[in-house]
């Protein structure tokens, strides 16, 4: 039978702080520690004087922006070099993450005929063109899909299928309601 022994050793966090510290020069004062996965990882808050005087916290993405600036490439790399040699301490570079365009369809000018609750539970809703368009006519999906893509292309719109096809099934879900609604009322 097999004995497996297990040591436990603790840090204290403050010790491993004061030895980032003297190894990488780094003030960690007021830096707040927690776990990061496998990591051990620290959150310091970035202070700064404005024109008039007050502190007020800098935006990430200045501080970002004021990191990568404020050490050249050598030296920022020879300062993760030397984190990364602390055991436990690892240094991860983020990867630039590409800036989307908004996927969002444009419907200026267009009045809202009404709000449903589409199939999906969702509140979607109906536009005038939209209706005008597609209202009583007997012409096929295809037909029904060239004529949602039509009005969204002139109304300053480059929208994906996906986009057609739920202005589509707003349009008719509202159309079928209506429909309804007029059938239990004669």
């Amino acid at each position: 039978m097999k004995v497996v022994e297990e040591r436990v050793i603790r840090v204290p966090v403050d010790e491993i702080r004061l030895m980032i510290e003297k190894q990488c020069g780094v003030d960690l004062t007021g830096a707040e520690a927690y776990l990061d996965g496998d990591s051990l990882a620290f959150s310091v808050p970035i202070v700064t004087q404005t024109a008039s005087g007050s502190e007020t916290d800098l935006p990430i993405r200045e501080f970002r922006a004021k990191l990568d600036t404020s050490f050249d490439r050598p030296e920022r790399e020879g300062l993760e070099r030397k984190l990364n040699e602390v055991p436990g301490v690892r240094i991860e570079k983020r990867a630039r993450r590409r800036r989307r365009k908004r996927n969002r369809v444009r419907t200026r000018g267009w009045p809202v005929v009404e709000r449903i609750m589409n199939s999906k539970g969702l509140p979607a809703n109906v536009y005038e063109p939209l209706v005008r368009a597609l209202e009583g006519k007997e012409i096929t999906r295809s037909e029904q899909k060239k004529l949602v893509r039509q009005l969204m292309v002139e109304n300053g719109n480059d929208p994906s299928s996906e986009s057609v096809e739920y202005f589509l099934e707003n349009t008719l879900e509202y159309l079928r309601m209506r429909v309804r609604a007029v059938e239990q009322t004669s």
